[in-house]
């Protein structure tokens, strides 16, 4: 147990989450494995009791360290199987099943049939290859997804998404979902496109940044598939279960 003093300790963290690289690389240093874990504690115990400075500044509290953590009898539950529609499947070490519910029917799955598209102007060549992509993939997801209802923006300011978006849907009450796509990844948009959607029309919807598909333009299959999947979620559909009781 470490104990923080208030008075000795200041807040850490990440102010801007833009920057994805930034992200990325501290997620690799806080996401690891029980062993990277384990190596990284007894690395830093071995660090302090090596130095004579920090070894003095322990007695003079009258404090010690163990050299090594302290080690307890777990208790391992077993895999669990997840069930998709047609097939089952044990997951890998790292409990991703990522590939598997792209590759194979979901347990249920909700068609895309009328379903609205906002972009602005500039990003009409990349919304032609998104609604291309959505409709090659589908098909291993056991979706059918009609063509949208499109509508194109003269720019990308939060007024002109919200209006465009109460007007839709004021016209368009039996819309299933509304696709928006953004320039980049404002804050402020997204909030704006959320509220309007979820508090006063009830609509579910869908942002995607025009970074996150053109910043990896090889893997845009990849996106849109995690895009389809969360999309079916939002309109009732059912991607994987497991044996209940557990």
């Amino acid at each position: 147990l470490i104990a923080l003093v208030p008075e000795l300790t200041f807040m850490t963290g990440i102010s801007d989450m833009k920057d994805n690289r930034m992200v990325k690389a501290v997620m690799r240093e806080i996401v690891q494995s029980p062993k990277q874990h384990y190596q990284r504690l007894t690395s830093l115990l071995r660090r302090i009791r090596d130095s004579t400075e920090a070894s003095g500044e322990l007695m003079r509290w009258g404090l010690s360290l163990d050299q090594d953590i302290c080690r307890t009898q777990g208790h391992i539950l077993p895999m669990e199987k997840i069930n998709l529609r047609h097939s089952s499947f044990i997951p890998s070490e790292d409990l991703s099943w990522n590939k598997e519910i792209t590759r194979e029917v979901s347990i249920s799955v909700i068609n895309m049939n009328y379903w609205l598209l906002l972009y602005p102007k500039r990003l009409q060549d990349l919304v032609k290859d998104l609604v291309t992509t959505m409709v090659n993939t589908c098909g291993p997801l056991g979706m059918h997804i009609s063509h949208p209802t499109m509508i194109e923006l003269k720019d990308d300011r939060i007024d002109t998404y919200g209006r465009a978006i109460q007007t839709l849907l004021e016209n368009h009450k039996k819309a299933q979902l509304i696709l928006c796509i953004t320039s980049s990844g404002r804050e402020d948009l997204y909030n704006v496109i959320k509220k309007l959607c979820c508090v006063q029309f009830a609509v579910p919807s869908q942002v995607i940044s025009a970074q996150s598909l053109t910043s990896h333009q090889s893997k845009m299959r990849s996106v849109v598939q995690k895009v389809l999947l969360q999309i079916n979620c939002k309109l009732g559909g059912e991607l994987w279960g497991v044996d209940i009781p557990l």
